[in-house]
This record gives C-alpha cells, sequence and structure tokens, in this order.
C-alpha cells in the first residue's frame, strides 16, 4: 500500500526550502511573520522578503 505524504502546514514551513512556482529560485523561510505571512531568503541572492503563506504552500519544495 502507497503511502501519501500529507500537505505542509504552515508550522512545517519554517526551516524548508521551496522553489518560486515549478521553474522559479529557490528560497529558504527562515519565520513566520504573522498568520498571513514568511520571512524567506532567496539563495541565489540573498535577497530578503516576506511572503504569502498560502502561496508558499503551494511552492513546490527544492530539489
Amino acid at each position: 500500500m502507497e503511502t501519501l505524504n500529507p500537505a505542509p502546514t504552515p508550522a512545517d514551513l519554517v526551516g524548508s526550502y521551496r522553489s518560486f512556482g515549478e521553474f522559479g529560485p529557490v528560497y529558504q523561510i527562515t519565520s513566520r511573520v504573522n498568520g498571513q505571512k514568511v520571512h524567506v531568503v532567496v539563495v541565489e541572492t540573498g535577497e530578503e522578503l516576506d511572503y504569502p503563506i498560502d502561496q508558499a504552500l503551494q511552492d513546490p519544495a527544492a530539489q
């Protein structure tokens, strides 16, 4: 029987690496800002920004 991995929750996101969409750059989620955003660092550039949690949950995990 195949086991399905549950979708990540906002609490699971901190410390994870994801990419902006299927082909976008990789970013690391460093902290939660509030109930609607997380703070991220773009790995390639070092740019830091606050990003909507809903969008981060839809972005794929980085490979």
